[in-house]
C-alpha cells in the first residue's frame, strides 16, 4: 500500500506577500491505505547545512487525498535574503499497520522575506 506526496517550492501569492509551503497527493496504490498522514513545512536555511521549520501544517490521520498548505510566513522586507525550502513527510496506515515516514524537500527559494 502506498500514496505519493508531491511538495511545492515556497511561493507568494501575491508580490510582497507572505511566503507559503505547500504540498499535494498525486496517486495512491489499489486498494488505498485506509489512512494517511501527511506534514507540510516551511522551512528557513540556518547555517551549516541546518534548516528550521519556521510553519507547519499537520493533517493528522485522515483520507489520503487533498492538498496541505502552511499558514503564511509574514515578510518584513528589510533587505535580508532567506533561502526557503518545503519539507513533506508522508506516512500511511493499512490494516492497522503502520508505514515508515516518507520525507523529502523540494529545491529552495532566495527571497527578501
Amino acid at each position: 500500500m502506498w500514496c505519493t506526496f508531491q511538495g511545492e517550492k515556497p511561493f507568494q501569492v501575491t508580490h510582497g506577500g507572505p511566503l507559503y509551503a505547500q504540498g499535494n497527493y498525486t496517486g495512491c496504490s489499489t486498494p488505498a491505505p485506509d489512512q494517511c498522514r501527511v506534514q507540510v513545512d516551511l522551512q528557513e536555511y540556518v547555517r551549516d547545512g541546518y534548516w528550521r521549520a519556521v510553519k507547519h501544517n499537520d493533517s493528522g490521520w485522515t483520507r489520503c487525498s487533498g492538498r496541505y498548505t502552511t499558514p503564511g510566513l509574514t515578510c518584513v522586507h528589510d533587505g535580508e535574503r532567506g533561502t526557503y525550502n518545503t519539507e513533506v513527510t508522508l506516512q500511511v496506515e493499512y490494516n492497522g499497520r503502520f508505514s515508515e515516514p516518507g520525507i523529502a524537500d523540494t529545491g529552495s527559494t532566495v527571497i527578501d522575506c
